[in-house]
């Protein structure tokens, strides 16, 4: 990466060449100024060569929102706990159901 390409602080900096390969809704956004990073999945959608040539100061990380990050987390315990309260809650339906087949089973024969 070259000095020049360093010091970019801005996406209607980069090199022509750059811009006309992204796609065209991601280089209107560019021009409207409602993009100040590029996002990842777009990046990867690059060639090789163009991707060396974007700073990665200009590239928006896939985990840049902490909240996300900590909702997808919090979201994710929580169906980890269902999951296993489901399990452990069918195991003791079973338990119950199978138990009570063994009573009536037993008590059938000892009674015969």
């Amino acid at each position: 990466m070259t000095l020049a390409q360093q010091d970019l602080e801005d996406l209607e900096d980069l090199d022509p060449s750059i811009l006309d390969r992204l796609p065209p809704d991601v280089r209107d956004k560019i021009d409207q100024g409602l993009l100040d990073k590029l996002p990842e999945d777009v990046v990867d959608g690059l060639p090789d060569g163009v991707q060396g040539r974007i700073p990665s100061g200009l590239i928006d990380a896939a985990g840049g929102n902490p909240t996300l990050a900590a909702v997808l987390v919090v979201a994710g315990i929580l169906g980890v706990l269902g999951f296993f309260y489901g399990v452990a809650k069918s195991a003791f339906k079973a338990v119950g159901f199978f138990g009570l087949v063994a009573a009536i089973a037993w008590y059938w024969f000892v009674n015969r």
